[in-house]
């Protein structure tokens, strides 16, 4: 399965894990994702540690509630540790102190 379904509104889709540049959690709304998409905002429920682990490689956790889409990343500002995409109209977000070395090494290397 290379897609999740997931609702924007009153809309549900199927989003293809390519499209999205990040996954994060709703701190107000436990088990609530949001899944950060060129084309918007959706949302699912589930736990950022299970996809972590079923989606492998491609997916790194760069802060607790953070899931970043490695080959969406465009640049990585290592004096702030923000992560920039290549999608100019998303925020850039922070990555921790702890995950900046693994996820600068894993992005280095795809």
């Amino acid at each position: 399965m290379d897609y999740i379904i997931a609702k924007k509104e009153t809309l549900t889709v199927k989003i293809q894990f390519s499209e999205i540049l990040y996954i994060g959690t709703i701190p107000e709304r436990p088990r609530v994702l949001r899944f950060i998409t060129d084309n918007g905002v959706y949302e699912a429920y589930g736990k950022i540690k299970d996809f972590e682990v079923s989606l492998g490689l491609i997916f790194k956790r760069c802060h607790r509630k953070y899931l970043v889409n490695l080959k969406r990343v465009k640049a990585i500002d290592t004096e702030t540790r923000q992560i920039i995409f290549d999608n100019s109209e998303v925020a850039s977000i922070e990555c921790s102190r702890r995950s900046l070395t693994d996820v600068l090494k894993e992005w280095k290397s795809l």
